[in-house]
This record gives structure tokens, sequence and C-alpha cells, in this order.
């Protein structure tokens, strides 16, 4: 007879070993190279500039005009844990196997959190400011990147783009490009030379939205520092994962809390490039 612990554990230790791996893709698709990891219920600031530079002549012994550029007061946001359950009835258990049964809607409920990541990611850059235009998908990604180097002007930074299919593959339909895929993201790998473009229907059709990876902050709220949670965890303590058996439904359930997300940190640092009218 099979030890359905053992089974237990090791559906609990390809949970987080897949979403582990798999978030080290994301991490390199944003050029990433951590997770900033928060206490639980930490709040999350996102600023936006208000202001603009005074260009006025300034006479001999003048008095130099205030540009009144400054930052606002911040958005607060709370970052808050992602939760998620799925039961698996022993109709179905008996029917498929455990494997087929258990392992396959674990597989499945695995690719829906990270959904909900990517899904963080394009709420993200849904919130900039900037704006410009462009005739082409290659001029667009062009502006915005011209928007992010001006913005970036004295400092390090490594633009990533967003386009939505239908435009990214109207320009695929005539180019060789090879396309990536990680973390469930489809992406152009460091196109022009200027950076990657990650391609998903979240972004609205005929605009391309740019920022810096420095922009894009990958967030989590710490899970491991929570007492009393019988689960297994990941060495980082950002996802937790219980499989078990849940009696009153007569199933085996499968539980699983993530604390990551992605936030902006300056809103006009996000430039949404729309067609050239």
């Amino acid at each position: 007879m099979a030890d359905f612990a053992k089974e237990a554990m090791a559906q609990n230790v390809n949970f987080v070993s897949k979403f582990t791996s798999d978030l080290h893709n994301l991490m390199n698709v944003l050029n990433k190279t951590q997770v900033e990891k928060m206490a639980p219920g930490s709040a999350y600031k996102i600023y936006k500039s208000t202001g603009s530079l005074s260009a006025a002549t300034v006479a001999e012994k003048a008095e130099i005009p205030d540009s009144g550029i400054a930052m606002d007061a911040g958005t607060v946001v709370s970052l808050a844990y992602k939760k998620y359950r799925n039961l698996t009835s022993i109709e179905a258990i008996g029917a498929k196997g455990y494997e087929v049964a258990v392992g396959g809607a674990n597989t499945a409920l695995l690719k829906d959190v990270q959904k909900g990541i990517r899904t963080d990611i394009f709420t993200a850059i849904a919130t900039g400011t900037g704006t410009a235009t462009g005739s082409t998908f290659q001029s667009k990604v062009a502006k915005a990147a011209a928007y992010i180097s001006k913005k970036y002007e004295d400092e390090a930074a490594d633009p990533v783009f967003f386009a939505n299919p239908d435009d990214a593959y109207d320009y695929l339909g005539t180019h060789t490009v090879t396309l990536e895929n990680n973390f469930g993201l489809s992406y152009i790998e460091n196109f022009m030379g200027i950076g990657n473009v990650v391609i998903d229907s979240n972004v609205a059709a005929g605009t391309v939205t740019g920022t810096a990876t420095e922009n894009l902050d990958l967030v989590a709220s710490a899970i491991d520092t929570i007492p009393g949670l019988d689960m297994y965890m990941d060495e980082s303590g950002i996802i937790a994962v219980y499989n078990g058996a849940d009696y009153s439904h007569g199933a085996l359930e499968t539980i699983t809390f993530s604390g990551v997300g992605v936030q902006p940190v300056y809103l006009d640092r996000i430039v949404k490039v729309t067609t050239t009218v």
C-alpha cells in the first residue's frame, strides 16, 4: 500500500520547488536579483512627481524662479497574502488515481497562482502617468525607451516594455525574431538591443508601455514569520503549501499562501505610447 503521507510531502516539495524555479525565471525577465521580503502587514508607497522645470531666462542678479518639482506624499498600498484552496474528492482519486487527480490539480493550481502574480505586473504598469505617441511597433518601443532614458538620465536603468499580442505578432509576421517564455510570459529578448518586450493581452491594443526594471519592485510578505502554520515552505519563506485530508468534505485538500507581488515605485517613470493620430 502506498504511503500517502510521503505522497503528500512529495506534492508539497514539487509545488514549492516548481514555484521557486519559475519565480527565478520571472526575476530574469524583470532583471531582478532578489525578492524584497517584508514583514506581514507592511505598507508600500508609490510616488509621482508634480511641477515642471522652469526654463525662463534669468536676468543678472534676478531671483531664479522655483520649478516647484516635488514628490507627492505617496499612495499607500498594503501588501496582502494571496490564499488559495482546492479540494480533490475521494471519488476523483478513486477513479483517476492520486497522482493524476491530486498532482494534476496541483499543477493547474500553481499555474493560477503564477497568473495572479503576472496580473500584478500589468496592474502595476497600468497606473503609469507618462504618455507619448508613435506610428509603428518599433517606433513605440523606441519612444518608450527615449522617455525612460530621460527619466533616468543620471542613473543606470534597464528598460522593459509591454505590448499587446496583436501588435507584437504583426511585427513578428515580417521579422525573424525568437520568442522566449518564462513564468507564463512570452517576450522578445533584448528587442532592438534596448530591452525585453513582454507580450500579453492585458496590455491595450495599439499601446506599448515601458518603464525601467528598477522601477518595478518584486516584493513579498513573509510567511515564515507567522507562528502555528504547519505548512511546507521554501527557504525564503514567501510561498507555503499544505497537502492533506479534509474529512468533512470527503476530499484531499491543497492550500497555498503566497505574498509575492509586483509594485511600481514612481508612476511618472512608466510611459504609455499610443498610436500617432
